[in-house]
């Protein structure tokens, strides 16, 4: 007689507050389903809950399992509803829903598909896990949502002996027979030298594609005796018996290697004929109350995490998919499992059992006009996990006809008198919500009501200022679409509000007008356009700056409404910041620290000062920042195409990026160098283009240094100076420096010696710290050695020469060392011409 393991639960009544919950979201998914989204708090936590309703008893509505092929790929759960969405059987909505195991890839518990059995698993040995009690969720023959224990029975025969043995894929306890197969954790079975153990291998998995209730065959290959210390060896075809205690040993103890013997495995007759049946735990309502089984005082119980659950009402006609996010502090900090139970119970379940939680926790719904469904809840790995199987609500019905429409026109705002507009459809729905097609040769304009618009041909024309609605057919079905007509314009918005350019370089201009606050819809040719300051000229909506720098205005005016642009014609850029001050300037950093500082000694590029940014990186994995960020984002003139700095880099190869907001606050993200493009040492001029699609008037946020390998992260220090907008395509680039006068003039084939007045470190004596530039900044290709004393290098040039008549300079920089490892204060420099 297999042994059944009986215990007493505790259940402990838990008073939890639960505010009045604010639904956010909710709408009809398909016939049968429903989703909604609340907010809420419990134990003075917020909380994200989404809430799936599957109303079985409607028709072509049921659920399914839904898991990949083979069964050991993981994919999220969008990936595998789109994997089982087809004609006649669309997911409608899916959670999470199997443990699983990281390095099997396998569902940890048992999983069935009609009879077949897809993962046999294992159970839990202790009252603190989630499967000590085995339950499942299941769909019974009548379309029923299915919650309760399961009994899987597991027979031996050999010898013309029938036995039943104890469990499966769990720790032995004293007087027990159990079956250890490879969905078990480990490679042996762990035990100790008491008991016997039978090894039998069989003609393929027993874990997986075999039929419950079908006979298993298998041939015994080796026996682990009394006494022996090591335990037997799971085969990856077959299965190991391990018994102790007489009764148990008995079972097997006349078994001898190459004897016959077969397994047979079911599960008991409450589940005869499940659709499928997924294995999880622990039970968490049962009968309508709070009853968890498992031990309350288990961390996995008391985690305060995300979390997914199935729950069913007292005849399994309603089933529903719970999810709750967490670890997102201010969002959704998540619920203890006591908690989670309460407000199941809350929502009126009368039964419900725990799914897989924390980061994989994941619902999935189908959005109106979409096929597949998308993700409504948020992860709190910030992306979907990739898991072994879902829960699928399912629609297996038909398309159908043209039922619901989300229309509307093709251009937002109300009808200026005179000006026309057309309709759209986004999407159209059949009766049962699917998603259909839209074609817009079948929309056709019937009528306007109040006169206030004729129809001509797939647009309207605005007859006179009033309201009303345009009546429509799609494919025979009634649509249509409100409508407002004005015959005024209070207000004129041009875009952009500013320009600012070079010469003879164009800007485009658009306009809109608002009455009564809200958009309207005009003929933008009817608006009259005049520029002055003699600044260019404009044809249709492109200006076109004159070949002359100044300031002036292009005016449109609109019967007695007017808009002016101000206009500067310059091909010289904007200072943003010179960095003589660290007042409105502050640090963050991701994976690593960052500090700032006025930098006075280091000469700067423009004016005095220049400001150092410090990094550590050192220690961390994944990818780090530091980030000089402003306090308030500063504001932009119009629209530049680029911004320019001047850079004094450390040599480490860093990613040096920065970030700025556009009007609506979304981040643009633009690059001053490719990722390991921070590689120079000393002053050099950098320039990052910006999206011609960035929506202005536009605000810098940040710049920052990124590391993305793990191998290599230091830390180091860089400085910034010389921040400018670049609005034409003529700005020259900044000189590096200011011609000396008092500089000597050289041979073009000069070879430098330059001697420290002390001993230095060889490895910094290379052209990385030590180089030539002209004056724009052109590092030349010197040749850097060593001298003849260790306080000594050479500096000879370039192959060809410098080039006669062109100034030069030669920088020792800071970063150069001594033999004890101590930097110079700051660069030195040597001016040069060329004879």
């Amino acid at each position: 007689m297999r042994i059944i393991h009986k215990f007493f639960l505790v259940v402990i009544v838990l008073i939890l507050s639960f505010s009045a919950s604010l639904p956010t979201l909710a709408a009809t998914i398909s016939q049968g389903v429903y989703h909604q989204a609340v907010s809420t708090t419990t134990s003075g936590y917020p909380q994200k809950i989404n809430t799936l309703s599957v109303n079985m008893n409607q028709p072509f509505t049921t659920i399914d399992v839904g898991t990949s092929n083979p069964l050991t790929t993981l994919r999220s759960v969008s990936s595998l509803s789109q994997l089982d969405t087809r004609a006649e059987n669309h997911v409608v909505g899916a959670v999470n829903a199997s443990f699983f195991d990281y390095d099997s890839r396998t569902p940890n518990y048992f999983l069935a598909e009609g009879d077949q059995i897809l993962n046999l698993g294992r159970v839990s040995t202790n009252y603190n896990d989630f499967m000590y009690t085995p339950a499942a969720f299941g769909v019974t023959p009548d379309n029923k949502g299915k919650i309760a224990p399961y009994d899987l029975s597991l027979t031996i025969e050999h010898n013309g002996i029938v036995s039943d043995l104890t469990s499966y894929n769990r720790e032995r306890n004293p007087d027990e027979s159990i079956l250890f197969t490879k969905s078990w954790s480990y490679s042996t079975t762990r035990t100790n030298a008491t008991g016997l153990e039978v090894v039998v291998v069989t003609n393929g998995p027993v874990d997986s594609g075999r039929s419950l209730g079908q006979p298993v065959e298998g041939k015994v290959t080796s026996i682990r005796a009394y006494g022996d210390p090591n335990p037997a060896t799971i085969p990856t075809y077959g299965y190991v018996i391990s018994a102790v205690g007489k009764a148990e040993v008995d079972k097997i103890r006349d078994l001898k290697v190459n004897d016959a013997i077969t397994l047979t495995m079911d599960v008991d007759a409450a589940w005869d004929n499940s659709k499928f049946m997924l294995a999880s735990g622990p039970l968490l309502v049962q009968d309508g109350k709070v009853n968890i089984s498992m031990d309350l005082r288990s961390p996995r119980a008391t985690e305060r995490t995300a979390h997914t659950a199935v729950a069913t009402d007292a005849t399994g006609s309603r089933v529903f998919f719970v999810t709750v996010d967490g670890r997102q502090s201010g969002y959704s900090q998540g619920m203890t499992l006591p908690e989670f139970a309460n407000y199941l119970v809350s929502l009126g379940v009368v039964q419900a059992i725990n799914l897989d939680g924390g980061g994989s926790t994941t619902m999935v719904t189908r959005k109106y006009g979409d096929v597949y469904p998308s993700l409504v809840n948020r992860p709190s790995d910030g992306r979907e996990r990739s898991v072994s199987a879902i829960l699928e609500a399912i629609s297996t019905a038909p398309y159908g006809t043209p039922t619901h429409f989300n229309s509307e026109q093709t251009e937002a705002g109300i009808l200026a008198v005179g000006a026309t507009v057309g309709f759209r459809l986004n999407y159209v729905l059949d009766q049962y919500y699917n998603a259909l097609p839209v074609d817009p040769a079948k929309l056709k304009l019937v009528s306007v009501s109040n006169g206030i618009a004729e129809i001509e041909g797939n647009v309207v024309r605005g007859v006179k200022a009033g309201t009303g609605t345009v009546q429509a057919t799609y494919d025979g079905a009634p649509v249509s679409f409100p409508l407002t007509v004005t015959d005024q314009i209070d207000q004129l918005i041009a875009s952009p509000t500013s320009i600012r350019t070079g010469t003879g370089e164009t800007a485009s201009v658009k306009v809109k007008g608002i009455s009564k606050n809200q958009q309207v819809i005009f003929n933008p040719q009817a608006v009259n356009w005049t520029v002055s300051g003699g600044v260019g000229s404009l044809n249709g909506t492109t200006f076109t700056a004159g070949n002359v720098e100044g300031k002036g205005a292009i005016v449109g005016s609109f019967g007695t409404t007017k808009v002016s642009i101000p206009v500067t014609v310059s091909n010289q850029a904007v200072d943003v910041s010179s960095f003589e001050s660290t007042t409105s300037l502050s640090t963050e950093a991701i994976r690593g620290t960052a500090t700032l500082k006025q930098e006075s000694t280091l000469q700067a590029q423009n004016g005095a000062k220049s400001v150092k940014l410090s990094y550590d990186f050192t220690g961390s994995d994944g990818t780090s920042a530091a980030y000089l960020k402003w306090n308030t984002p500063y504001l932009l003139e119009a629209s530049p195409k680029k911004l320019g700095m001047w850079v004094y880099g450390d040599g480490s190869s860093r990613w040096l990026r920065g970030s700025l907001l556009d009007v609506n606050g979304k981040e643009i993200v633009i690059d001053f160098t490719d990722d390991e493009g921070l590689n120079w040492s000393g002053w050099k001029y950098v320039e990052a283009e910006i999206p011609t699609s960035a929506q202005a008037p536009l605000k810098v946020q940040r710049i920052y240094l990124a590391e993305l390998a793990s191998n290599q992260k230091t830390k180091g220090e860089v400085w910034f100076d010389g921040l400018q907008a670049i609005y034409s395509i003529s700005t020259p680039q900044p000189d590096a420096f200011s011609a000396d006068s008092a500089a000597r003039f050289v041979a073009k084939d000069k070879e430098f010696t330059i001697t420290f007045n002390q001993e230095m470190n060889t490895s910094f004596q290379t052209s990385k710290f030590v180089y030539v530039e002209d004056q724009k900044g052109n590092r030349q290709a010197v040749t850097v050695s060593k001298g003849t004393t260790s306080n000594k290098l050479v500096v000879k040039a370039p192959t060809g020469g410098y080039a006669s008549g062109k100034n030069y300079r030669l920088v020792v920089t800071h970063l150069v060392k001594n033999n004890r490892g101590t930097r110079m204060v700051k660069d030195s420099i040597t001016q040069f011409n060329v004879k």
